[in-house]
């Protein structure tokens, strides 16, 4: 199989084009797919690693949002380089929540021994962290949608 033509199909410039043409032809108001968007981001940021794309089509379905939308910011945890940026965020925000200061040293996170010893700072962490994301993502992305979609 010659992978260049597989990975030639996979443009990012027609992935590009197909979430923009998801965001500006979706039905939904514009606080819907804002919702939508940080409800994504919220569940990536979270720590329900595992769970992430069961949680974001049930709170889509029960919160009445749009669910591919919510999709496709709830994957953004599974891009490699951004995992360790996420659990260190997540790690850092608890440390500061805990005992009022960021650690100077952070252990081996990828470690899933070291992980578990830490776990209640990492989970604490990662929620008020993915709150924080989220509201500002509803934020911005409110002001973008309201500047350029009309409805």
């Amino acid at each position: 199989m010659n992978y260049q033509k597989v990975l030639q199909r996979f443009k990012l410039d027609k992935i590009k084009k197909s979430i923009v043409a998801e965001i500006t032809c979706a039905d939904n108001s514009n606080g819907v797919i804002a919702a939508s968007l940080a409800l994504g981001i919220f569940i990536a940021f979270s720590p329900a690693w595992g769970f992430q794309t069961v949680l974001a089509i049930s709170l889509a379905l029960l919160l009445k949002l749009n669910k591919v939308l919510a999709l496709i910011t709830v994957n953004i945890s599974s891009i490699p380089p951004l995992i360790p940026l996420i659990i260190i965020a997540g790690y850092q925000t608890g440390a500061l929540v805990l005992h009022g200061e960021f650690q100077k040293e952070v252990p081996d996170l990828m470690n899933l021994s070291t992980l578990g010893e830490n776990y209640l700072q990492f989970a604490l962490g990662s929620l008020v962290f993915a709150i924080m994301i989220g509201v500002i993502f509803y934020l911005v992305i409110s002001l973008i949608l309201g500047r350029y979609r009309k409805l």
